[in-house]
Formats: C-alpha cells, sequence, structure tokens
C-alpha cells in the first residue's frame, strides 16, 4: 500500500512539473518576444542629394535670371515655363490673312476683316514703347500721348487682368528671333523689322522658352478699318504693364506707331 501511495504521489508530482513548466513557457514567450524588434534600427543618413534644375532655368545654371523672369512678375514659377509644342507651317508656305486679303482685293472684294477699299494705314512714327502712360485711374493706359494723341496701343482692365489693346491690328508675319538678337549687341530686332516693312503698324516680340533656349516670337501688325481691337493679356498687375522695369524691359517689347 505504500509503495502504490509513493508511486501515485510521484507521478503527480512529475504531473505538476510539466503543467508548472508549460503555464511558465507561455507566459514568458511574449516577455521575450517584446525585447525582440521585428526590424532592424535605421541606418545613418546620407548626403543630401542636389536639387533639381528649375523648368524655367534655361542656362541649368541655378540662378534666377533676368531673362528668365518670361512674365516679369518678379517671380520665378511654373508660369515663366512655356514650352515649344506647336505644329508651325513652313515659312516659305505659310499663308496668312494678309495674303488673303491682298489677293481678294486685286479681284475688288473687301470682305469684313480686311482693309476697306477707301482704307488709309494710320500716320505716324514707329516708336519703342518702353511705357505706358496711365491715364489716371489706375486701370488703362497708352502707349504715345494722352487724348487726342493716344496711338493705337493701350492697356484695358478685362476680366480681372490687364490686357493690351492694339486699334485695328492684326497679325500680318510671325518670326522666331534669337535672345541675342533682341537683347544683346545687335539689339531690337523685332523693331527693326517693323520698321522694313512699310504697312507695319507695331511689333510684338514674346519671349518663351522653346526647343530649351529662350527665344522671342516678333509679331508684325498691320492694319485694317474692318476688324475687332485686337487683345493679348498683359499681366495680372497694371505696374507691370506701365512702368519701365515691367514686362516691356524684356518679356513682351512692343513698338506701335505713334502719331
Amino acid at each position: 500500500m505504500n509503495t502504490q501511495y509513493s508511486i501515485l504521489n510521484t507521478q503527480y508530482s512529475i504531473l505538476n512539473n510539466r503543467i508548472f513548466k508549460q503555464a511558465l513557457f507561455f507566459l514568458l514567450t511574449p516577455i521575450l518576444l517584446t525585447g525582440c524588434p521585428l526590424e532592424g534600427d535605421d541606418g545613418k543618413s546620407g548626403t543630401a542629394g542636389v536639387d533639381g534644375i528649375n523648368c524655367w532655368d534655361s542656362n541649368s545654371n541655378r540662378i534666377n535670371d533676368p531673362e528668365e523672369d518670361i512674365n516679369a512678375d518678379g517671380v520665378w514659377d511654373v508660369k515663366d515655363c512655356t514650352f515649344q509644342t506647336q505644329v508651325t507651317q513652313n515659312p516659305d508656305a505659310d499663308f496668312n490673312h494678309q495674303h488673303i486679303c491682298e489677293a481678294l482685293a486685286n479681284l475688288g472684294e473687301y470682305p469684313t476683316g480686311c482693309p476697306s477699299a477707301s482704307h488709309t494705314n494710320p500716320i505716324g512714327t514707329l516708336t519703342e514703347i518702353i511705357a505706358t502712360l496711365d491715364v489716371g485711374d489706375g486701370q488703362n493706359a497708352v502707349s504715345c500721348n494722352l487724348e487726342p494723341n493716344n496711338g493705337l496701343l493701350s492697356v484695358e482692365p478685362r476680366y480681372g487682368e490687364y490686357y493690351w489693346i492694339l486699334e485695328g491690328g492684326f497679325i500680318a508675319n510671325t518670326t522666331t528671333i534669337p535672345l541675342e538678337d533682341e537683347l544683346g549687341g545687335i539689339g531690337k530686332s523685332c523693331f527693326n523689322l517693323c520698321q522694313a516693312d512699310s504697312e507695319c503698324i507695331a511689333s510684338f516680340a514674346n519671349s518663351s522658352l522653346q526647343g530649351g533656349q529662350l527665344n522671342y516670337t516678333c509679331s508684325l501688325f498691320h492694319h485694317s478699318d474692318t476688324v475687332e481691337p485686337w487683345a493679348r493679356l498683359c499681366s495680372n498687375e497694371f505696374t507691370d504693364c506701365v512702368r519701365a522695369t515691367g514686362v516691356l524691359e524684356s518679356a513682351q517689347r512692343w513698338s506701335a506707331i505713334c502719331p
């Protein structure tokens, strides 16, 4: 009897030890796992990379050069990033509004939009417009003088912004001029092209990025007495269209006939 009791007691002790060990395993396992990170520590930060080139930085010198402020608003941002995406005609085969009007006039036809049979060109001197004159209301400006000699080019508010207005003007010819030919040693090439055209009443050299290079699109205007005034955005700031250091200095260069 004592022997059986001793055997049972031994088996009971072994069972208790096994249960204790299993319970201890389940209790300690989460604690042990808590101290084991699932991911390694982050390494040391490397040297900062070089900043990218801004889209308006045409010469990639990482400097905001004056000629890269395309809209001349004093801020270098995405508004200065323009690209040549339009497909254009071979200049030797380009047939424009001027050609159509001349061909119809030879047939005795003068449709609306073309100069009428009694049309005469404005008389005056082609003048480089380096600043415009505020008429006194802080919203409108003229190019040559105040009344009665305002000239053809003016500034008017439209749609909450400010627009160039050219009375009777239509684009007769457009060409591309390199930056150095408009602003460099040769200078004012667009003005010179207009001056060499006896029918030209105004020229407009507008800067833009074309093929990664800063060039000017030079538009030469002829006159018609049957067209609405030609309009184009100048700026959202009136002073940009008036002061000599605004868009007229380099971004949007005008010449126009002044009485």
